[in-house]
């Protein structure tokens, strides 16, 4: 797995990974009849791979990582509130037309099924996930 180590985290995907997975599925479903122009989907799979991949991978990205599991419960919630303002943000501000945002973050709910499949499938082991 350490050729993959630039695109995959080091470890076997976790209850989370395939928790997320299985989330993102789930909103592809319930939001790809609202998809307007594949081509901001397309752009929202190239960003997604780039963030879940190489980006997290770096050093700041992991970094970022060990801070965000160091928070605690109260700072994950702030994390989380923070983000929901963000994409808000993004939706309702003139700059970004929401059709846009929305196809773009229908690309990035792609990647994540996809990224954990690829993660998945180059480790070989679900960790510390166990179907007993």
């Amino acid at each position: 797995m350490r050729r993959w180590y630039g695109f995959f985290p080091d470890r076997s995907p976790t209850k989370v990974d395939l928790v997320s997975a299985v989330c993102g599925v789930l909103l592809v479903a319930l939001n790809a009849s609202t998809v307007r122009d594949w081509r901001w989907v397309a752009v929202g799979i190239v960003v997604g791979a780039i963030v879940l991949g190489p980006l997290a991978q770096s050093p700041i990205g992991r970094r970022i990582g060990s801070a965000t599991r160091n928070l605690g419960i109260n700072g994950r919630f702030l994390v989380i509130a923070i983000g929901i303002v963000a994409v808000l943000a993004l939706l309702f501000l003139p700059p970004v037309p929401t059709e846009i945002a929305v196809d773009g973050l229908v690309g990035v709910m792609i990647t994540v099924p996809l990224y954990v499949l690829g993660h998945l499938l180059v480790a070989r082991d679900l960790g510390d996930w166990s179907p007993d």
